[in-house]
């Protein structure tokens, strides 16, 4: 399953994905949240897997829509959402722009640049030095065509109490430094919120300003806590008594 590589259709790959997972849902209730939160951790993080991925101190969780900024940039709304189950929030990881590229079910290593892919609508999360809508930092956006973008699409995984080149598994909290400004993903906990006051009438309201700052704290945390994850050669290699479950959460 190359699909962030094919040049399908977008709404079609978001068709697929849709199909996937009503089936692994259908297949996760009779699963316990600690079984799901279980596996989930035991698994590694490889390229070519499309990760649902949350704010360690707000829960929510990253996000997009086919909708762009009236102002500012004028590019794609990147935001952060309360629910873990929006077809919204499925990012594909992938090498950076200009980095080799990386095969589906290799590993991702503490340190490595990586683009973040929206599924649905193929384009990658970016920054530049635009200011963001509610806390005047720097601005979260989605940006590019079918995935294909540029360096502002680049952020650096540094993993918290790991070091480098150590195995990213469900486990791991990490940063999200981008590349070009080092300015690190964020979510404010106090100020992030799209509310009447800040954004009145708008479809976002609810939902939490993802942007970027120059303080690295753990407001800049996050982790994987599902998503349609690619087995790892390891875990492939395993005996099948051995392994999780293969289907995707």
């Amino acid at each position: 399953m190359y699909l962030y590589q094919m040049n399908f259709n977008k709404n079609l790959i978001f068709f697929i994905y849709t199909i996937i997972i009503s089936i692994n849902l259908i297949f996760c209730e009779n699963m316990s949240e600690e079984d799901i939160k279980s596996t989930i951790e035991s698994k590694t993080i490889t390229y070519g897997s499309s990760l649902r991925i949350q704010n360690s101190i707000t829960k929510y969780h990253l996000s997009s829509f086919g909708m762009n900024w009236s102002s500012g940039s004028g590019l794609q709304i990147i935001t952060a959402v309360e629910s873990d189950k929006e077809i919204n929030g499925l990012f594909t990881i992938k090498e950076g722009e200009t980095y080799p590229m990386k095969v589906n079910g290799e590993p991702v290593l503490c340190g490595d640049v990586i683009r973040l892919e929206h599924v649905a609508t193929g384009k990658n999360l970016h920054s530049h030095d635009f200011k963001s809508f509610v806390t005047n930092s720097q601005e979260a956006c989605a940006f590019g065509d079918n995935g294909d973008g540029d360096v502002n699409d680049n952020f650096r995984i540094t993993c918290y109490k790991q070091n480098d080149n150590e195995t990213i598994t469900g486990t791991t909290e990490f940063f999200l430094q981008h590349v070009p400004t080092q300015n690190w993903l964020y979510i404010n906990y106090k100020t992030s919120m799209y509310d009447d006051n800040n954004c009145r009438g708008c479809p976002i309201r609810g939902q939490r300003e993802v942007s970027l700052t120059t303080k690295k704290d753990k407001q800049c945390l996050w982790k994987v806590i599902g998503g349609i994850i690619f087995s790892s050669e390891k875990e492939q290699s395993e005996p099948s008594h051995k392994r999780d479950t293969d289907a995707d959460l």
